[in-house]
């Protein structure tokens, strides 16, 4: 099953195998006991997170764990609120630090964003990579986190075209993400 998750302005398309959802009550049971003596959502305490609140925290955790690198997280993250709330196909996660403004919804009623151009994917994952800089005797850059908007080092290597060619896969990855993709337990990409 396929939850679509919007996140800034790229659309990822999590595909959740069938056994997942049927397998995950075990999991699905351990998040609801994590929530039950209450959650900090933003600034605010829940004492006793309803259903719709206990899928927007979850959607939070599905960003830690893109940011992580973890996608079977994510997508275990994605059967949760497939499992909890029935219907629900497309969910608006926010990313301005109000878990209160994710939203849920499913494609019947979803206005889909107007997709990225190509044009537009290839400026904004510029404006996310700085220009390669020199440190001592070393060459690097910074790549902008889409998720917490930090900015952070590329390792530290000893030639400048070295360092292009970096540059240049962390360019085709930033690219990548711009135009949405589609995460599953299949794919190489995390």
């Amino acid at each position: 099953m396929i939850l679509t998750a919007y996140i800034n302005d790229a659309a990822y398309d999590f595909d959740v195998p069938q056994d997942m959802l049927d397998e995950g009550e075990s999991f699905f049971s351990k998040i609801d006991a994590d929530m039950d003596g209450g959650y900090q959502m933003s600034r605010e305490f829940v004492d006793n997170p309803g259903r719709k609140e206990r899928c927007q925290i979850v959607a939070d955790r599905i960003l830690d764990a893109l940011s992580a690198g973890n996608k079977t997280l994510a997508l275990l993250l994605c059967a949760y609120i497939i499992d909890r709330m029935p219907g629900v196909t497309v969910a608006h996660i926010d990313t301005e630090g109000d878990i209160f403004h994710t939203r849920f919804g499913n494609a019947a009623e979803h206005e889909p964003k107007e997709l990225v151009t190509d044009e537009q994917a290839r400026d904004k994952a510029n404006e996310s990579l700085s220009e390669i800089y020199k440190v001592g005797r070393v060459h690097k850059f910074s790549v902008r986190d889409a998720l917490t908007g930090k900015w952070e080092e590329s390792p530290a290597v000893k030639s400048e075209e070295e360092a292009k060619k970096l540059r240049a896969a962390a360019f085709d990855k930033l690219y990548r993400d711009m135009k949405g993709r589609v995460i599953s337990l299949d794919d190489d990409e995390s």
